[in-house]
């Protein structure tokens, strides 16, 4: 066979790797081996971009208990790496080819010197006939310091490596005009630079993956304009990978045509040069100058413009929405915090309105006294300056912190994750509209692009941002407060009990359970335990009734599984184990212990608590102080459920995070959390001895 292109980078999606059950299809993957050991042998240099360790490590362990969702990726991708990289040199040494694994992350592409390491490293394994298994260090890895997913690496590789063709294996044989499933429906043979690639791609998933394929198509069309030829073909079709090397034309794919290297520097798709980093913090910090000198009439009156705007806009921010929402799986707990609708946009609006009308946070004197010596001295309320806030999926977090941080007179930096992209730029891109028209600067509000790079910039950004805040995962949080040289808020992950007493009414107990756990799932002051009185177990059935109508799952230990048994869903009746306590679900889960007593309630608090938010259901109102007065939380509840805790229902109009720390803020942080102050001393000529 002659080749084709002399040097290929081919990318082999999990989806064609594994079977239904996700675990490693051994013989897709010795398929691929063969058709790539055919072309190696041709003459092609050929760079292997791999996904599939998750997939290899599932299959070999189950975790002795429950793991978060990063947790669970190190554990499998460290066993999963090895079986995989082994797989592959066991098919390729039948070949009698060499072959090397390569780990990298995202950091890699944006340091000039990992850059030149790593590409060092694969021209040398290449020059001596050795084929490159690339593949992100899911190992250390954090969810929001990723790279979007495999096709983006395969994209980076390709340039990197300066390859004449990328070929990217998903599990159908292209792009198509509309639902696979449908049968007048056809594949895209070829999608030009002028192509609407929204006119094809819905952003609705389908059981016939593609979802993703959003993805695949972007990073394609972008590679395609540094000149490289792409495809997007079928890692499941047997032969795919010679009859495309031997007969593009008649093999199902869609093709992406090279641009001219002599024009692509013109493209209309390409994305200008990034400013650097430490160029945009110093126009956020010049920008932050100007807001404490507004007016409060002005600042609110820009506030309600932007809460106007957002709803004129909302079906541009709802389609950008979709698109984030195209690559997530539905089943993700991080689904229902990204999902954006008309009538979320409506109250995040309103929230914005409501934080209009709030008064002022600066200015206010907090503390006064004369001294005797006659100075005059004075506490008073100031803007921090530029506030920071790293979060994960959840748009509505990126109108909040604007709003306050406007309302509050500093300028903010917002680095939002990847999954949240297109929607966090819809609203910035609103928002800015509305700067622009009352002339004042557009980096007083700046989203940050979705990258390491950005967010270690952000982590050290010091003499240019005054406070950092993280929202999201334990995880995420842990890691900003481990490398963050700046101040830092905790904003902590929300493991939220309720204790049904001895001497709660049953009737407000089912309601609190209910609104604490199903209104909405995801978020960080839902329900997650539920203790209750070993004296009302008989009312149990009746406390949990609610929950089954919404198909909550419990996690129960024996005394309350036995009370449960028959009166709840056998299949959504499940044993209690240790790790069901102390475990943030997000998801319609819940776990349920018995006690004995208030004082085996609050032992249990004590050992599992955030310090978020706890409840009692009481009507004694001895046991209700004495649960206010021990229990160690940003918020304690009595006869109301922890789902309150928002800064919007506490009056606030809108919240930065919920603070789950001693120091400075406590609970939702709203305007006052987020000034600082500073002393004013009068004097009138007086020295000190």
């Amino acid at each position: 066979m002659k080749p084709s292109f002399q040097r290929i980078a081919i990318k082999i999606g999990s989806n064609v790797l594994t079977r239904t059950d996700g675990t490693l299809d051994v013989t897709r993957m010795s398929a691929l081996v063969d058709q790539i050991a055919e072309l190696y042998k041709a003459g092609t240099e050929i760079i292997v971009v791999s996904s599939g360790a998750v997939a290899s490590g599932k299959s070999m362990i189950t975790p002795s208990h429950t793991l978060n969702e990063v947790d669970q990726r190190q554990l499998f991708s460290a066993i999963g790496q090895a079986k995989l990289i082994n797989r592959y040199y066991e098919l390729f040494r039948e070949h009698g080819i060499p072959v090397g694994q390569v780990l990298t992350v995202k950091e890699n592409f944006s340091s000039p010197s990992h850059y030149q390491t790593q590409q060092n490293c694969m021209s040398v394994m290449l020059e001596n006939g050795v084929i490159p298994i690339v593949n992100e260090n899911d190992t250390i890895s954090l969810s929001e310091l990723m790279f979007t997913d495999n096709d983006e690496l395969s994209g980076q590789i390709a340039t990197m490596m300066e390859v004449q063709a990328l070929v990217i294996l998903s599990n159908i044989d292209g792009i198509y005009n509309g639902d696979p499933a449908e049968p007048d429906t056809h594949i895209l043979r070829v999608i030009r630079p002028e192509d609407d690639l929204l006119a094809y791609i819905r952003p609705s998933k389908s059981s016939h993956g593609r979802g993703g394929m959003q993805t695949k198509a972007t990073i394609a069309r972008k590679i395609a304009a540094q000149g490289i030829t792409v495809y997007i073909a079928n890692g499941k079709r047997n032969d795919i990978l010679t009859d495309l090397m031997a007969r593009p034309d008649t093999t199902p794919c869609t093709y992406f045509p090279p641009a001219d290297p002599a024009v692509k520097a013109t493209l209309p798709w390409e994305e200008p040069a990034a400013p650097r980093l430490d160029e945009v913090f110093t126009a956020v910090r010049t920008a932050s100058l100007a807001l404490p000198t507004l007016a409060p009439e002005e600042t609110d009156h820009l506030l309600r413009a932007i809460a106007e705007a957002i709803e004129q806009h909302t079906d541009d921010i709802l389609a950008e929405n979709r698109k984030d929402l195209e690559r997530m799986e539905a089943t993700n707990p991080k689904y229902d915090r990204l999902k954006l609708t008309t009538e979320r946009l409506r109250d995040m609006a309103e929230g914005v309105r409501h934080v209009a009308e709030l008064p002022t946070p600066l200015g206010r004197t907090l503390k006064e006294t004369t001294r005797p010596n006659g100075l005059h001295i004075r506490r008073v309320s100031v803007a921090f300056g530029v506030i920071g806030v790293i979060y994960e999926a959840r748009p509505n977090v990126t109108l909040d912190v604007a709003a306050l941080c406007l309302k509050s007179g500093s300028a903010c930096v917002l680095k939002g994750g990847h999954d949240a992209e297109c929607s966090n730029r819809a609203i910035v891109s609103v928002i800015h509209s509305v700067l622009d028209a009352f002339g004042l600067d557009r980096h007083t509000v700046e989203l940050l692009p979705p990258t390491r790079e950005a967010t270690a910039a952000l982590l050290h950004a010091r003499s240019y941002v005054d406070l950092l805040i993280p929202r999201g995962s334990s995880a995420l949080i842990d890691f900003v407060r481990q490398q963050a040289t700046i101040p830092v808020i905790e904003t902590g992950a929300g493991i939220c009990h309720t204790f049904f007493s001895r001497r709660g009414d049953v009737e407000k107990g089912a309601a609190i359970v209910c609104n604490a756990k199903t209104r909405r799932v995801s978020v960080c002051n839902a329900l997650d335990c539920l203790l209750v009185d070993a004296d009302r177990l008989t009312d149990l059935p009746r406390l949990c009734a609610p929950l089954a109508r919404h198909r909550v799952t419990l996690y129960a230990d024996q005394p309350a599984r036995l009370a449960l048994e028959g009166h709840y869903p056998a299949e959504l009746l499940q044993p209690a184990t240790p790790e069901s306590y102390g475990t943030e679900f997000l998801d319609y889960k819940m776990a349920i212990r018995t006690v004995t007593g208030l004082d085996e309630a609050l032992a249990h608090i004590r050992t599992y608590t955030s310090h978020h938010s706890e409840c009692i259901v009481t009507e004694d109102a001895d046991e209700a102080e004495r649960f206010r007065r021990d229990v160690d939380a940003a918020c304690v509840y009595v006869n109301a459920p922890t789902s309150f805790t928002d800064g919007g229902q506490f009056g606030m109009g809108a919240e930065i995070g919920i603070s789950t720390q001693k120091l400075h803020a406590r609970g939702p942080m709203g305007l006052e959390e987020i000034t600082t102050y500073k002393w004013l001393i009068e004097g009138n000529g007086q020295t000190r001895p």
